[in-house]
Formats: C-alpha cells, structure tokens, sequence
C-alpha cells in the first residue's frame, strides 16, 4: 500500500530495511571510513623510501637557524636542524609507537603527533610516553655540504 505523504518505503514498513537498503547504508558507511582513514594514515606514515643512499647531502647555506630539513637515509626518515650553536640530525620516528614527528619551528621541538610526545633539537626527550630520545644520526660538513649518515 503507497503512502500519499510521500514518506519512505522503510517509513510505511515501521522501519525495517530491506536488503537493498542494509547494502547501500553499508556502502555509504564503509567509503565514509576509508575517506576519513586514508588520509590520517598518510599523514602519519614515514616517507616512503626511493633511492636507498646510505647518506643525506643538503647544501649547507639552504639550511636557515632554527629550521628543520626532511631527510632520508638508508630509509629512515629524518631532520636536520641548525641551531646556533651546532647543527642535528636525528631520525624522525617516535620511539613511542613508530609515528613520524613533526617540526614546530616557533616552539623549537619536535613533537609526535599521536601522543604528543616532545623532543628537543638533538633528540632528547620533553616530555610525553616517548621511552627514548630520537635516534641520532652522524652529521659533517664536507665542501659546503652537509652529510648525514645513520649512526
């Protein structure tokens, strides 16, 4: 029996849903999930690995106080920092649970994104889960270029 008023075929069923109906919501409902997840879980994974080199060569000059290089070294995503005093190079994966720290460059820290773990500019620990400070990797200057290399 069709409704005048319009309303839904589930409506006038007292709101059972046919089966048509489960797979649609269900369709809707699992492109939901993977629009929402897909680009979290990009944002937190490392950078994916292109040419394995066993070191990171950036121009020194390119490097400004207080500012932080994305690297990659045999792998392993990393920072370069100069600071005044000396310039660090240390991995960026949190030693909490894997995720890939970011750098605040106002704050002066590395910070993990999932649990808020704090690092310093050579790697130490701030403050948050972290067990262990950030890896250190090896760093030298060499005709204008700054080396890094896993230690």
């Amino acid at each position: 029996m069709a409704s005048d008023e319009g309303g839904s075929e589930a409506t006038e069923r007292g709101g059972n849903l046919n089966r048509r109906e489960v797979l649609i919501l269900g369709a809707n409902a699992g492109t939901g999930l993977v629009a929402a997840v897909v680009p979290m879980a990009r944002y937190l994974s490392p950078i994916p690995s292109g040419a394995e080199e066993e070191a990171a060569r950036i121009p020194a000059d390119s490097l400004a106080l207080w500012q932080a290089e994305r690297i990659l070294v045999r792998g392993s995503p990393g920072f370069v920092v100069r600071t005044p005093d000396e310039i660090y190079a240390c991995s960026a994966v949190c030693p909490h649970l894997g995720c890939v720290v970011k750098w605040n460059r106002s704050r002066r820290i590395f910070f993990c994104p999932c649990h808020g773990a704090r690092f310093a500019p050579d790697g130490r620990v701030l403050g948050g889960p972290a067990p262990a400070p950030l890896t250190r990797f090896g760093v030298a200057t060499i005709h204008g270029k700054i080396s890094v290399e896993h230690s």
